[in-house]
């Protein structure tokens, strides 16, 4: 049987993410906590969310544990109250940035923080092997809704962030997710104006995809220009992600908006670890290095377990479209960073592109090739075995996927997706020519390694 868990907790259609695997999860939960506990249950708003919410509290019930109903919530609201009304974990229903055909299973410890790899391999196990264990009929778990968690949430955010000294016009493109009721409100109150779109929640994602890039929002671009905007932050389905436009509409690259970030946090903490994925660029370790930082990057979506690790607690754990501000919790929230992102932009009185001038701006690219999960691992080896033989390279990453660092600061990354049939392939050069050559050498590699 294939693994469960990828990248970022269980995501795929419905065949893989099924009301049995859903109601298994709860079981094996509620088995890692002895059968007993107060497990938070929300999710997004796909409509498979709803019978996979049941499916889940019925196994969370059946294993002894009393369940804490969110109900429809971003993923860090999920994160915020599991630590705030101190239960022992919590599980997110959400397929995040994937098709509205797909969705996903996210467990959180008592901190807020994301499970680990270790975590997860004992509940994949017990699942495998059918070890959990239900409870006896006068020892089922009760189950109580908190209707309230949202607008704790709201006043622990507006406590946090100094309101904005400035008007200031953003626009919110909430992708038809479940932050529409949630960062247009925040921002409104902190004392901007607010103009939202795609903020009405839909299931189907009616508006654009959910996964917010720049092909994606062209018309929150163009929404910016003609509003004379001052910038746009845009969410994924559960708002655990951050995109954001500029002035102007251009889209900052995540990288740079990472490097910003690292650069704001050690400005106001001092020198501290930076921890990144492997899919970001040189241009974080510039930025860090200039403000006392360091830099250690990690496989893709695992940055969290940086928590958990010996050594002093880092300041900031990133990765593209997700940031953890370690200050304010351990969970990756869009919502939140986009509140800081705007207190910031106001205290500076200028505009976003210069905000961010003296972070490097290289030109990169983000592409992604189906590739069917049964022949991955044979298409990598293959991949490897031709990128081992590069000249010119400073030094070459296999922790994850297979990345090449040149001596130039370029480099080219390709990974197959933790939550996805694809490989990835992520690249960054000097120049947009040095660019071109290298997509074509990545998109030769990996459409001869999945069709050969």
């Amino acid at each position: 049987m294939p693994k469960l868990f990828g990248t970022s907790g269980i995501r795929g259609d419905l065949s893989r993410v099924s009301p049995e695997l859903a109601m298994k999860l709860g079981l094996a939960v509620a088995t890692s906590l002895k059968n007993s506990g107060s497990v938070a249950v929300g999710h997004d708003a796909r409509t498979s969310s709803p019978y996979l919410r049941h499916a889940v509290s019925s196994g969370l019930m059946a294993g002894g544990c009393k369940t804490v109903q969110f109900g429809t919530v971003p993923t860090p609201v999920l994160a915020f109250g599991t630590r705030e009304n101190k239960l022992n974990a919590g599980i997110m229903i959400t397929g995040s940035h994937n098709p509205p055909s797909d969705n996903g299973l996210k467990c959180y410890n008592h901190d807020g923080r994301e499970y680990t790899g270790d975590e997860e391999a004992i509940l994949e196990d017990l699942i495998l092997d059918s070890s959990y264990r239900t409870v006896p009929w006068d020892r089922v778990g009760s189950t109580v809704a908190r209707q309230d968690i949202l607008k704790a949430y709201m006043r622990a955010v507006l406590s946090d962030v100094k309101p904005v000294g400035r008007p200031l016009h953003v626009v919110v493109d909430c992708g038809n997710g479940v932050g529409s009721d949630t960062t247009p409100r925040l921002l409104s109150r902190l004392g901007c104006k607010v103009t939202t779109i795609n903020a009405n929640i839909d299931g189907t994602f009616l508006g654009r995809s959910p996964e917010p890039t720049p092909e994606t929002l062209n018309d929150t671009s163009r929404l910016v220009s003609e509003l004379r905007a001052d910038l746009a932050v845009a969410h994924d389905s559960d708002a655990d992600r951050l995109s954001v436009l500029d002035e102007s509409g251009r889209y900052v690259t995540n990288d740079r908006l990472l490097a910003f970030f690292a650069k704001i946090l050690l400005q106001r903490y001092g020198p501290g670890r930076i921890v990144t994925s492997v899919d970001t660029s040189p241009r974080i370790d510039e930025v860090a290095e200039r403000y006392g930082g360091r830099v250690e990057r990690t496989r893709l979506g695992k940055t969290h377990e940086a928590l958990v690790s010996g050594g002093d607690r880092p300041l900031l754990c990133c990765e593209p479209w997700k940031i953890i501000d370690v200050h304010w919790g351990y969970w990756g929230d869009g919502i939140y960073a986009a509140c800081r992102l705007v207190s910031k932009l106001s205290e500076e009185r200028g505009t976003l592109s210069n905000l961010l001038k003296d972070i490097p701006d290289y030109p990169q690219r983000r592409l992604a090739f189906p590739c069917p999960d049964r022949i991955k691992h044979s298409a990598m080896e293959e991949i490897k075995a031709k990128l081992t033989k590069e000249e010119h390279v400073k030094d070459l990453w296999t922790y994850d996927g297979i990345r090449v660092n040149y001596e130039d600061s370029s480099y080219i990354l390709l990974r197959p997706s933790g939550t996805e049939p694809k490989i990835r392939v992520y690249c960054e050069a000097k120049s947009e020519s040095s660019l071109g050559r290298m997509v074509d050498k990545c998109t030769a590699l990996v459409e001869k390694a999945t069709q050969g």
